[in-house]
């Protein structure tokens, strides 16, 4: 017999050689190997070889542990082949390397960007060349089309010499033609007909604007997607046992249409029997949850309803000091079957913890920067909202053209991974920028500025706007992490000119501001900031205003702010529920003749319906101004009017002097508003809104031993309720984001306000 060897794709071989040394180790022991050799090697070292193979001289070595070795070195892809001989007291290994890949390439890929595919596919520069690697990543590949409808497209990948370097690896892409849906058909729907569900799934029937749609394309996900959406439906309309039994896509027989037919169990209307919370955690009470329960007994039952009242008390129960509590819905069936008993049942889930967070594909950006973002570490209990929000806050950054977040397991079940792969973009940017407002009129920008200054995070801005009411030029650099701590430090340089239209004086400050922020919570955010400034103001000759007039001259001052945001909203990037609390309280005039404490609060409140559908917010907003020492001048009141309060121009209420507007030192407005679409696909950016607004802007003073103001010539100086009903239509462009308002003034001063029947806002850089 032979000296016996293993060879690598030949299974006869193998099979032969592990027959051979069961034998061996049976009739005379095991191998005493002093000398392990490594040939054929190229480009992998054989320390590494030999440590892939886990084969050691330390102790005599069987049969089974050699096949292992080989097993090893053959499973990790490095080789086209693997020979294992022992030869006396020497163990020799042979190896063909699979050749290095030098560069992975894409051509004919239009609908993905080549960074995104890079993304997919497992082939990389600088990885051995692996088939079967390169069919897996051409399957990956075919599935990724197939998802946005492309059935016909086709994948080759070729090997190429790079003159000389190397070998590459390119993958052509014929990406073919679209499928698209001809028709979506229902079976079992008697309570609703086909064109109402078709309302509610993202799939839609091909029609004349199909060539800028893509929701009648076919995809295997969104499929899935709608048949989720249709129970949603029905369970949202008081069908509780409504399920899609089937949902089936037949492709015709020339590959460019699908028909879509979704089979659907309706069952009967359910009213709530009974509602209740049962704990099943020591130190959880029920009774602080009951709050909560906004389903009550006789009422509809509402599969929306029921999954927020689970998040919510699973959101409560993790506050309360439970990382691990979850919320399981039972249902309790009676006699009546148009009725149904619920209970919220919390009990502890799986201890799961964060063993790692990694971090990819940051070249520029230093780790320190992503990782402060995080609301969890490592250790700490695993909490998908926090992670969810984590990612939030890491592309409101705009430090990265790609990001993704992905969960892998741990060393343990009670572990898991947390992976954050990023691309970076540019944040070094020249931009020129133009808009048009209703409030400032054409306004023009040039900018200068670096978001992520040395990888750290820092932001440098230096920026230039022109417009017919406003000039200025400004400085600013913020430290996101001063002394490596959660606190923010800024300092500002700013020159401002401005002429506003509605009224006749100009005025130009120049000021220096620091500040420093640090958050007081997960969801809270306290900034205080110190400016000193000198301010202008001029105001023609022939001005009748004799409050105005009186604000004429040079001041310099000092002013003291603390700002506190409180951000307990579902989203920062599109919030469907919770809120947003903005406040303000400066001291202005420090060391100066006219001294005042300014304070402003705003609270905004979300709420949506039907599946994220219909968004409702509400908004009250006030602020006021109380003299401590000399009266406020025109530049220190607020002002309303324009995107602030919509039906009436900018600053064209509240008090005046003849008609010369002065602005206010308190002002409230109440808004109310429903965002919706408009049935346009929504890739084109479009959707609606209705709005109603009220408020008011009021109170001026000024020094009445000085000036004899004619009492007939003031006008509005009490609280007069201005409102207006309307409708917006949001549009995001590639140029810019677009917002049209048709609002009709309802409550008004006539003869006194100026009001605004139509306003829209452009801001687009290029």
């Amino acid at each position: 017999m032979g000296r016996p060897s293993y060879h690598f794709k030949k299974k006869r071989v193998l099979v032969s050689i592990i027959f051979f040394f069961a034998f061996s180790a049976s009739a005379f022991g095991q191998f005493n190997i002093n000398q392990i050799v490594v040939s054929g090697n190229k480009d992998i070292s054989s320390e590494t070889i030999q440590a892939i193979s886990g084969l050691s001289i330390k102790e005599p070595l069987s049969a089974r542990e050699i096949n292992d070795g080989f097993r090893r070195l053959s499973d990790s892809g490095l080789f086209q082949n693997v020979e294992i001989n022992p030869v006396g007291s020497r163990l020799i290994i042979t190896v063909i390397e699979n050749p290095f890949l030098e560069k992975v390439s894409f051509e004919g890929n239009k609908i993905f960007k080549t960074s995104f595919l890079s993304q997919i596919v497992q082939s990389k520069a600088r990885t051995s060349f692996n088939r079967g690697t390169v069919d897996e990543d051409v399957r990956q590949l075919l599935q990724l089309y197939r998802e946005k409808g492309r059935f016909k497209a086709k994948i080759s990948p070729q090997k190429v010499s790079l003159d000389g370097k190397g070998l590459g690896l390119v993958f052509e892409i014929d990406e073919g033609p679209r499928t698209e849906i001809k028709t979506i058909r229902f079976l079992g729907n008697n309570y609703f007909s086909d064109a109402r569900l078709r309302s509610v799934i993202a799939s839609s029937q091909k029609s004349f604007l199909s060539f800028i749609s893509s929701s009648d394309d076919y995809s295997e996900e969104r499929q899935e997607q709608d048949r989720k959406s249709i129970e949603e439906f029905y369970h949202d309309k008081g069908f509780a046992n409504a399920k899609v039994t089937s949902s089936v896509g037949s492709l015709s027989n020339d590959w460019k249409n699908f028909n879509l037919t979704y089979s659907i169990f309706e069952g009967t209307k359910v009213a709530i029997s009974d509602v209740e919370v049962v704990s099943s955690i020591d130190g959880l009470d029920e009774k602080d949850f009951s709050s909560l329960l906004t389903m009550k007994k006789g009422d509809l039952y509402v599969g929306s309803k029921v999954d927020k009242i689970i998040k919510d008390i699973e959101r409560r129960a993790n506050k309360q000091g439970f990382p691990f509590a979850k919320v399981n819905l039972e249902r309790k069936k009676g006699v009546d079957p148009a009725s149904l008993g619920i209970v919220f049942k919390i009990t502890n889930g799986p201890a799961l913890f964060v063993e790692r967070i990694d971090i990819k594909g940051n070249n520029q950006t230093l780790d320190r920067v992503i990782r402060r973002e995080f609301s969890i570490s490592e250790g700490d209990a695993f909490n998908p909202i926090l992670i969810r929000k984590t990612e939030e806050k890491l592309r409101a950054l705009g430090f990265f053209k790609e990001l993704a977040v992905f969960i892998a397991p741990g060393s343990t079940s009670e572990k898991a991974i947390v992976t954050v792969e990023v691309e970076e973009a540019p944040t070094g940017s020249l931009n020129f920028g133009a808009g048009y407002s209703t409030d400032t009129e054409v306004s023009g920008t040039i900018s200068l500025s670096e978001r992520n200054f040395l990888g750290k995070g820092q932001r440098l801005l230096f920026e230039v706007l022109s417009s017919a009411s406003n000039k200025r030029v400004k400085f600013g650099f913020t430290e996101p992490a001063f002394l490596n701590r959660n606190l923010s430090a800024s300092i500002d340089l700013t020159y401002l000119d401005l002429d506003p239209k509605q009224s006749s004086y100009t005025s130009n400050e120049s000021s220096l501001r620091t500040g420093f922020g640090f958050n007081l919570g997960p969801d809270s955010r306290l900034t205080t900031s110190i400016k000193f400034s000198e301010e202008q103001v001029v105001v023609p000759a022939d001005t009748l205003s004799l409050i105005l007039k009186d604000d004429v001259g040079t001041r310099s001052n000092a002013e003291l702010s603390v700002d506190y945001v409180k951000d307990g909203r579902n989203s920062i990037i599109k919030p469907t529920e919770g809120y947003l609390f903005r406040s303000g309280l400066a001291v202005s005039g420090l060391g100066g003749k006219n001294t005042l404490l300014r304070g402003s609060a705003r609270g905004k409140i979300y709420n949506s319906f039907f599946n994220d559908g219909l968004i409702i917010t509400g908004e009250l907003e006030g602020g006021l101004i109380q003299m401590q020492k000399g009266f406020s001048r025109t530049t220190d009141r607020f002002l309303l009017g324009g995107q602030r309060l919509r039906g009436f121009e900018y600053g064209e209420i509240g008090p005046r002097e003849g008609m010369e507007p002065l602005g206010g030192e308190k002002y409230a407005v109440s808004r109310l508003e429903a965002n919706f679409p408009i049935g346009l696909p929504e890739e084109l950016g479009f959707y609606g809104g209705l709005f109603a607004e009220a408020g008011s802007l009021w109170g001026v003073s000024y020094d009445k031993k000085k000036l004899d103001v004619d009492q007939s010539t003031l006008r509005s100086i009490d609280s007069h309720i201005r409102s207006s009903v309307g409708f917006t239509l949001y549009w995001s462009t590639p140029i810019g984001p677009l917002q049209f308002n048709w609002a009709k003034p309802q409550q008004y001063l006539s003869g006194v306000d100026k009001t605004e029947t139509f306003s829209f806002n452009l801001a687009s850089q290029f």
